[in-house]
């Protein structure tokens, strides 16, 4: 698969033009362009200034009108009240990429919604608006520094914040560990059309990165930032890093999207900077930890367990003891007790802890260690006050948190390549009908019939357990379970991986039948738009029960009125708690007096849901029947066993490998399918036999690649044109502008197929056995329009 390409003019811009660009003293201006100059950037830079025909010796225009040359991006720092003439001008003069800088926090309202109404009437399919904050974008390695911070040092991680001091937080974490940056931004999450989501997928694959850091912006559309996550992510390790107070239930949410799109989420600095460690100190992960320490240190062991990690102490005679070796070792008798650790075949990882002194010994201690990490196989981690590396920790405790958290990514690493298993028996057939009438009745017990939940009752007095299904204000539709303080989240739809998920957290095997029916009634409500209000589910002494809280109905427009002739007459009292009581109340207000007709549409599930209005059912030319579907992750095993049954010469045309099944990884990936950026139909017969699979994976955020298996069976049938029919419409719909696929010169049906659905053919520059072919998805009927790539 080829990676993704980088936009020129963001990764590599030959001409950039500044407006705004002044050598006045301490303006933003004059800093930018400071910045730009002091930089290594070997590009040109145009300064655009109304009064100034040069500008730092560089030759100036008064107005964008006036510049002649194509430029790759305009980064603009003038006030919001120049945002509208600025964004007509470029449009004028097709410049469609533009960068607003400013300091916001000094700016009142007034100019945030001044900029928020210009950028809301220009950005679109002819200019592309980025809104930042004064750190803006730096490229360490191509000299590129657009922003008011000091010139990061070049190194391995991307960076992208919603905050200039979050972005200095993190290049101060980095230069304590001697590390530096690849790629940065940093936006106005309130103001910026371009969300982090775009940007990520603009970032793609780049060999210089090792790790992303994304600061989370709660109020980003989260299925389109966890789909780009999840993109991103197959090639790079990225943090999420949580700076806002996120509640017990939000944590869980984002633990559960963690394990579907394969990131690490932290909440603080703290744990920000232990993930950092984790992931560019190419830590392994350790279940088992010895420590030495000058120090006592036996209170580490609590928080180790709490981590899931063993502390095992080396003794040998009466020192060290228990991993102490005394209050005043030297140096050298540090270093002989830790090779001697290390030296051990069941240490998995050394933690020495030097304690602060006053004298030199500490720094000796230090450097030594640090020297004697370097020439061990087994990670030497290191906590001192002197430490500045990788593996050295200022603090124990924070060595501990990167090697939980380094436990926590391989973890992750590991259910991606874990499959869902079949489904099995049958579930009950939900009828929307009664679901409806006991819904409109309120009677909960038969709702409960319906939807085959358990038995209705009033909650038991001490449950063990107690699950919470409903509509979360910003993820969707949300399963929450509870039980001895801890809190799990799934999210639909559910697979019986979901399912056996929450009977380990239940410590329950014995419900896996009642959770499967649980779920399946769960599913429909999703897909159906059922959900009224919460689904309660409790674990007590006689097993499962349910119970319902419906939703509350909407007010009257009273409550809105009432507010806001409240305003008026504080405001004659006081203006400042009258613009508190309008901002704080009277949207709320305005929302509940909605009517009906005037509600916004409920938040959508943050995983996209299947492709709806199937199964279907079609004829083909040989007369049989075959019923096509979305794939789903219970059919990974299905799946297998297909690709078992082709023929060598049918593995080998699809997969252009010789093997006789999928590894592991790849059936797992294949069979874990986003459907916001890809898709997969099966077609099975009528014995529920898999005889054909099409499917469309991303390239690009613009093209993604295609791939279709016929059993012996049914080719010839129609059933190929019928399956890349599915998947064109679906990647159509999804914003895609081309399908494109590699196919084998020998592989003389799927060209004839590729032709005979519009694909054009050339030969492969690459391969002189393969034919490239592409298809425009432009003029699908599904296709979104766009003038120009984004």
């Amino acid at each position: 698969m080829p990676a993704q390409p980088m936009p020129g003019y963001f990764f590599s811009p030959q001409h950039i033009i500044l407006v705004g660009a002044s050598e006045r003293a301490h303006s933003l201006g004059e800093r930018i362009l400071s910045a730009l100059l002091g930089s290594a950037y070997q590009g040109k830079i145009t300064p655009v200034n109304l009064r100034h025909p040069a500008v730092a010796g560089l030759q100036a225009y008064s107005a964008l009108s006036k510049i002649r040359e194509p430029a790759d991006l305009v980064l603009a720092v003038t006030p919001p009240d120049s945002y509208d003439a600025l964004f007509r001008a470029c449009r004028k003069q097709q410049f469609h990429h533009v960068i607003v800088i400013q300091d916001w926090e000094t700016h009142n309202e007034d100019a945030w919604r001044t900029a928020a109404a210009a950028i809301r009437r220009h950005n679109g399919d002819e200019l592309n608006i980025s809104v930042c904050n004064s750190a803006a974008i730096q490229l360490p390695a191509n000299g590129l520094n657009t922003g008011i911070l000091p010139d990061f040092p070049a190194g391995h991680t991307a960076i992208l914040t919603g905050a200039t001091s979050v972005s200095s937080e993190i290049s101060q974490m980095l230069q304590r560990m001697r590390q530096g940056v690849s790629r940065h931004i940093s936006l106005n999450y309130a103001l910026s059309p371009t969300t982090s989501a775009d940007w990520l997928n603009r970032f793609g694959h780049n060999r210089h990165t090792r790790v992303a850091v994304v600061h989370y912006n709660p109020l980003e559309n989260p299925r389109k930032l966890f789909s780009a996550i999840r993109s991103f992510t197959r090639h790079t390790p990225l943090v999420l890093y949580s700076s806002h107070d996120a509640d017990t239930e939000e944590r869980a949410v984002l633990h559960a999207l963690a394990r579907h799109a394969n990131f690490l989420p932290v909440f603080g600095s703290e744990e920000l900077e232990a993930a950092l460690h984790a992931a560019l100190g190419n830590l392994k992960p350790v279940a088992n930890l010895s420590i030495l320490s000058d120090t006592p240190s036996g209170w580490l062991d609590a928080p180790a367990r709490a981590f899931g990690i063993n502390t095992i102490r080396p003794s040998e005679k009466t020192v060290p003891r228990h991993g102490y070796i005394g209050s005043h070792p030297t140096p050298t008798q540090f270093r002989s007790f830790s090779v001697k650790a290390l030296q051990n075949n069941h240490t998995e990882a050394l933690l020495t802890v030097i304690a602060p002194k006053s004298n030199e010994d500490e720094l000796a201690a230090t450097q030594i260690l640090k020297r004697l990490a370097q020439q061990s196989d087994t990670p030497l981690l290191i906590s001192s006050k002197n430490a500045d590396g990788l593996l050295h920790f200022s603090r124990p405790m924070q060595a501990l948190q990167a090697i939980s958290l380094c436990n926590t990514a391989e973890h992750l690493r590991q259910i991606q390549q874990q499959i869902a298993p079949p489904k099995s028996g049958r579930l009950k057939t939900i009828h929307t009908q009664a679901v409806d009438k006991a819904i409109a009745a309120k009677d909960w017990g038969a709702l409960a019939d319906a939807l085959g939940l358990p038995e209705y009752q009033a909650k038991p007095s001490h449950p063990a357990a107690q699950l919470v299904f409903k509509r979360h204000p910003h993820y969707g539709a949300v399963l929450t379970a509870s039980t001895q303080g801890n809190t799990l989240a799934l999210l639909p739809p559910f697979t019986t991986a979901d399912q056996n998920r929450l009977a380990e957290f239940l410590d329950s095997g014995r419900l896996k039948n009642a959770l499967n029916r649980l779920l399946h009634a769960l599913n429909f409500l999703t897909k159906e738009e059922r959900i009224f209000g919460e689904i309660l589910i409790y674990l007590g002494s006689n097993g499962l029960s349910s119970d319902f809280k419906p939703s509350e109905k909407p007010k009257t427009r009273t409550a809105a009125k009432s507010l806001q002739n409240a305003a008026e007459f504080i405001r004659s009292r006081n203006a400042a708690a009258a613009d508190f009581l309008l901002h704080t109340g009277e949207a709320a207000a305005g929302l509940l007096s909605k009517t009906e007709a005037d509600e916004p549409p409920p938040p959508e599930t943050v995983l996209a849901p299947y492709p709806s209005d199937y199964p279907q059912t079609l004829t083909l030319k040989n007369g049989q029947t075959a019923t096509v579907r979305p794939f789903e992750p219970e059919d990974a095993e299905a799946k297998q066993t297909f690709v078992r049954s082709l023929s060598p010469e049918a593995r080998y045309t699809r997969f252009m490998a010789h093997t006789n099944e999928l590894p592991q990884p790849t059936l797992a990936r294949f069979s874990k399918l986003d459907y916001s950026s890809e898709g997969a139909f099966i077609a099975e017969n009528a014995d529920d036999i898999i005889i054909g699979i099409s499917r469309f994976s991303r390239l690009s955020r613009d093209e993604c690649e295609f791939g279709i298996t016929l059993s012996e069976s049914a080719r010839g049938s129609g059933l190929a044109q019928e399956l890349m029919r599915q998947i064109i419409l679906l990647a159509a719909k999804q914003g895609y502008r081309s399908m494109s696929a590699e196919i084998l010169k020998t592989n003389t049906a799927m060209l004839k197929l590729a032709e005979k659905t519009g694909f054009t053919l050339i030969e492969s520059d690459q391969d002189k056995e393969l034919y490239q072919a592409k298809l425009n998805l432009s003029a699908t009927p599904e296709a979104p329009k766009r003038k120009f790539r984004q």
